[in-house]
């Protein structure tokens, strides 16, 4: 079963994050505990591990802004 990578709630205040950077392509090996991708709020910027290791699946694209909780990969 695939885990789900979602964009993570940090902070109090932030509703939506800017996605700025995958760290690995779409169909490349992770190891759980990579820094798999950035974040960015309008105060800070965040690195994002992966949960598991397999073969990350990218769905969300750099440079956008997404809500929290919005599925953005997978890996599986």
């Amino acid at each position: 079963m695939a885990t789900e990578i979602r964009i993570p709630k940090i902070g109090m205040s932030a509703t939506e994050m800017t996605l700025s950077e995958w760290m690995f392509g779409d169909g490349e090996e992770v190891a759980q505990g990579d820094v798999i991708y950035t974040i960015e709020t309008d105060k800070t910027t965040t690195e994002i591990e992966a949960p598991s290791g397999g073969t990350l699946r990218i769905m969300g694209v750099e440079g956008e802004t997404y809500p929290i909780g919005t599925l953005v990969g997978t890996i599986e």
